[in-house]
């Protein structure tokens, strides 16, 4: 069509030139002695615009000649772009099939020609981290970071992620506690932070974090608040070990008053406290606590616990018995306390009463020692035995948590 109208417009003006030089066509001379040419006007034009027209395409085929190695380069380039690309796109695709093998060739085969070579490394890490080539890995993290050192930041969340995969939990800490002083509200950065202190045991860390993961929203309320409640019973569990009290004193003043109240941390610290042989502060915690809510755990401590004034202990434990005469915990706590009272028959009473209720494994041992005690060897080796059938039939962790030190006793008679 635009061929057509080319040749109408030629034709047309050629037509009016015609009609335009038709009364006086005049002419053209060109002279240069010794030759001269002469020629009609409308010889001339055309001839003219002919020599135009040849000459353009003529500079254009010259040009277009010249350009040839250099578009040969572009196309060549382009196509290598195009290559790399896919070889991308399919690496990744290799990557999250968990083909490793094939994604980490596919990604390193389209290197050379990638307009985007961080991608590549970054994903050939990954590959090379689950076949466990941690060389490899930090050989393409690095060659990540020289081909785009503006991107150091996404580079150092790719390497902090990894090493966490890898339980290399020192080298994350290191790489994420630097990701953190750039950028402190990063959500993901406090997550794995979190992880790692976990992994690492550094609790008190954890504890130290916890302001942010709430004000950052890192996780739920609850999530925060039963991790707040692991991280301090760890730091109670940890301080035992030094041997000293302001130690322990100093972890329990760390806990939030909120928690203080709960039944699992009192029985941790007074646990401590007793094995330190704090018996009256460890005894007014309890009472204390045991006031608010009986706790079976509390209420095992209780009879532990012997305070300077073991009498008043025995009463306050027997009023509680007046609205749980059936609790078996509190029976055996009753039952310890008057053995540390001397009152032989009155403990054996509580303690057969506890264990009509529930057998446990330290109530018989409690039993055979009152039994040793009042001279009946062979009762008490029949409750030794009882205790031992009873541990038998539990699961290995109940029966760790079951049996507890007997307390010291008194010896007297009822």
């Amino acid at each position: 069509m635009k061929t057509l109208i080319f040749f109408v417009v030629v034709l047309v003006i050629a037509i009016a030139v015609t009609m335009f030089a038709e009364g006086d066509p005049g002419y053209v001379l060109i002279a240069r002695s010794p030759w001269s040419i002469e020629m009609s006007l409308l010889v001339f034009v055309p001839l003219l615009i002919f020599g135009f027209g040849a000459l353009y395409a003529l500079g254009r085929l010259i040009r277009r000649l010249w350009l040839i190695p250099q578009s040969m380069a572009g196309w060549r380039l382009n196509r290598s772009t195009k290559k790399a690309r896919a070889s991308l796109t399919q690496g990744l695709l290799l990557l999250a099939e968990g083909n490793w093998v094939k994604a980490q060739n596919q990604l390193i085969t389209g290197l050379p020609h990638s307009d985007g070579p961080i991608i590549n490394y970054l994903g050939a890490a990954c590959a090379s981290q689950a076949l466990g080539d941690t060389e490899k890995r930090d050989e393409y993290v690095g060659a990540a970071q020289k081909a785009s050192p503006q991107n150091s930041f996404a580079i150092a969340m790719t390497q902090a992620h990894l090493y966490s995969w890898t339980q290399q939990h020192e080298q994350a800490l290191a790489t994420l506690t630097e990701l953190r002083t750039q950028q402190p509200k990063h959500n993901y950065i406090l997550r794995l932070l979190v992880q790692t202190y976990r992994a690492l045991n550094d609790w008190a860390s954890v504890a130290e974090l916890l302001p942010d993961l709430r004000r950052f929203k890192v996780l739920g309320s609850d999530a925060i608040d039963a991790l707040e409640l692991q991280a301090h019973r760890e730091l109670l569990m940890m301080s035992l070990p030094s041997g000293s009290l302001e130690v322990l004193n100093r972890a329990w003043r760390a806990v939030p008053k909120t928690l203080r109240r709960y039944p699992k941390l009192i029985a941790i610290y007074c646990d401590h406290l007793i094995k330190q042989d704090k018996m009256n502060e460890a005894e007014s915690l309890l009472r204390e606590a045991i006031a608010r809510e009986p706790d079976e755990e509390l209420l095992e401590l209780y009879g532990r616990a012997h305070s300077d004034d073991i009498a008043k202990q025995l009463e306050t434990a027997e009023n509680w018995l007046v609205s749980q005469p059936e609790d078996p915990h509190l029976l055996l706590t009753v039952g310890r306390l008057s053995i540390c009272n001397e009152l032989w028959g009155k403990a054996r009473s509580y303690l057969e009463s506890s264990i009509k209720r529930q057998p446990t494994a330290h109530t018989y041992q409690e039993l055979g020692a009152l039994m040793e005690r009042l001279g009946e060897p062979e009762k008490a080796l029949d409750y030794y035995r009882r205790g031992l059938e009873t541990l038998s039939t539990m699961t290995p962790t109940m029966a760790l948590t079951d049996v507890k030190p007997a307390p010291q006793r008194l010896t007297g008679t009822d």
